[in-house]
């Protein structure tokens, strides 16, 4: 499983370019983060509080092979060099399951 956080402008390329790759799917999720680490936001003077800032989450299941691919597109298609641009996770996942058939595994993917 890829989970990332990006920037809201940058979704609809992310989402043209996953297709484009043949992902089976994804889900959105709107969410507020906080991603600049705490030690680095304190001035000498003052502590700074860090706001959160509005993003989207997208969650992916695909096939360990596909997973590096998927990887490099959403870099090249999210990176822009500044603070912000997001987080790329990558989690394992034990099995999945389709509900309405009880497909399990790759097939409950496509």
């Amino acid at each position: 499983m890829i989970k990332c956080f990006i920037k809201y402008e940058k979704l609809e390329a992310v989402r043209e370019k996953l297709f484009e790759l043949g992902v089976p799917g994804l889900s959105v999720v709107d969410v507020k983060g906080i991603g600049k680490p705490m030690g680095q936001m304190k001035s000498d003077t003052n502590t700074v509080v860090p706001q959160f800032h509005p993003c989207v989450e997208i969650c992916i299941v695909l096939e360990n092979e596909a997973v590096e691919e998927v990887i490099d597109m959403l870099v090249k298609t999210v990176q822009t060099g500044n603070l912000g641009d997001g987080k790329i996770f990558v989690l394992p996942v034990e099995d999945a399951i389709r509900v309405r058939t009880g497909e399990r595994g790759t097939q409950a993917l496509y």
